[in-house]
């Protein structure tokens, strides 16, 4: 399974229930298809962002193959 920065396990047990789950499940998607996610430009530029439902973004890098999730957090704060 992916690996979790520890802000990103801070932020997955933040969730609630039905977003904890739905975000697990994203997770081990990328392990399957890393490359899913949208590449960000800017000050994330290296850095790739998948949606978690409407409002929240899972916000992870890709590194010799291996998925590091890096933030899991509200549309609003995960961009900063």
């Amino acid at each position: 399974m992916a690996r979790l920065a520890r802000r990103a396990e801070k932020d997955l047990n933040a969730l609630p229930e039905a977003l904890t789950v739905k975000a697990k499940q994203i997770i081990r998607y990328l392990d399957q298809d890393p490359h899913v996610g949208k590449k960000l430009a800017g000050p994330l530029q290296g850095k790739r962002a998948t949606r978690l439902g409407r409002s929240h973004r899972i916000i992870y890098i890709v590194s010799e193959g291996h998925v590091i999730v890096l933030t899991i957090s509200h549309r609003r704060d995960a961009y900063r």
